[in-house]
């Protein structure tokens, strides 16, 4: 059985938190083609001038429901498992940490997989919208390593080429159960992911060290 802990969605708190669970719903059902202030109302049963009330317009509830835990790990989720000895770690472990508490982050969370997957048959100013707080969230952990980065190393393309392959293979894992006989909902399989990033980050760290 997986140890992945699927995040609880659980009853709206608030109209407001009712606001952005509908519109996590709807985005998980249908995408984002054909989004708009009406159709969210609509989904959360509520009149048009409610969602007015709490939000400035649509691009303000999507920025919100980005910025949310129920849609992407915080930055302490990512480091809760390791905060006690975070500092210590060297610079290679800290790094693979981030990719593999990112997938353990995502594999909780279903519904994002399911917007995931409708992001890569679309794209438009909310699909924009929702990948700003990723890019935050990552730039914020990654201002906490410690130790020495070599200035060679090209984080932003190691990030994008490892982020890519872990944010595709929760989403083909949530999809298709399986892919390359890989299942990131299966624990032995999510080790075997975590000792590849290991050595990954271990070669490429390597390999700056030594690059002029």
């Amino acid at each position: 059985m997986s140890g992945v802990k699927v995040i609880p969605i659980g009853k709206p708190r608030t109209v407001r938190q009712r606001i952005l669970e509908s519109l996590g719903d709807l985005l998980a059902r249908q995408g984002f083609d054909g989004l708009s202030l009406d159709v969210v109302a609509k989904a959360a049963g509520l009149e048009r001038a409610v969602l007015l009330r709490h939000f400035q317009d649509l691009d303000d509830i999507v920025t919100a429901f980005g910025q949310s835990a129920a849609f992407w790990p915080t930055v302490a989720e990512l480091r809760e498992e390791v905060a006690d000895r975070f500092a210590s770690m060297p610079p290679r472990a800290q790094l693979a940490h981030f990719f593999k508490a990112t997938i353990r982050g995502l594999l909780a969370r279903p519904r994002t997989l399911d917007i995931l997957a409708w992001e890569l048959m679309t794209r438009n100013r909310y699909t924009r919208l929702l990948e700003y707080p990723r890019v935050r969230a990552a730039l914020e952990f990654f201002e906490t390593v410690t130790g020495e980065v070599p200035e060679s190393l090209d984080l932003t393309a190691v990030v994008a080429v490892l982020g890519g392959a872990g944010i595709f293979l929760s989403v083909r894992s949530r999809q298709s159960g399986v892919f390359g006989g890989l299942n990131l909902y299966d624990d032995t399989d999510r080790e075997r992911v975590d000792r590849v990033l290991d050595l990954l980050l271990s070669g490429i760290l390597r390999e700056a060290e030594v690059r002029p």
